[in-house]
This record gives C-alpha cells, sequence and structure tokens, in this order.
C-alpha cells in the first residue's frame, strides 16, 4: 500500500488501485504515470544519462533573391 503523508499522522491510502490512489480526507490523489521509481531513476546524472546534444547552429546560405 501507498502511504498517505498529509496530516499529522500518515496512513495507508484507503483507495488504490493500478491507475493510482486517493485520500478524501485530506483530498491528495496520485496518478501512477509509467513504471515505478528506482534507485537508479534518482540518482545524480552521469554523463552516460545526459540526453544529447542539439546541434551546433549553421549558417545559413544567401537567398538567391
Amino acid at each position: 500500500m501507498t502511504r498517505c503523508v498529509k496530516g499529522p499522522y500518515s496512513h495507508d491510502f484507503p483507495i488504490e488501485d493500478d491507475e493510482g490512489a486517493y485520500c478524501a480526507e485530506h483530498g491528495v490523489t496520485l496518478l501512477w504515470h509509467g513504471p515505478p521509481i528506482t534507485p537508479e531513476d534518482t540518482a545524480p546524472e552521469t554523463p552516460a544519462r545526459r540526453a544529447p546534444l542539439p546541434p551546433e547552429p549553421r549558417a545559413l546560405g544567401q537567398h538567391p533573391y
């Protein structure tokens, strides 16, 4: 079970399924958007994990008119 941490005490979400979880008492909704987060997902970026840089700008040719 996922824990609702809003309010003075944490408790299990009363409503939870494959799409998300909801706590009516605190008005908290969690929606699942893909696979669960792993420790590797929260690790600092390494060169292998960085997004590729965009290509360098190129000079455009002169318009013929």
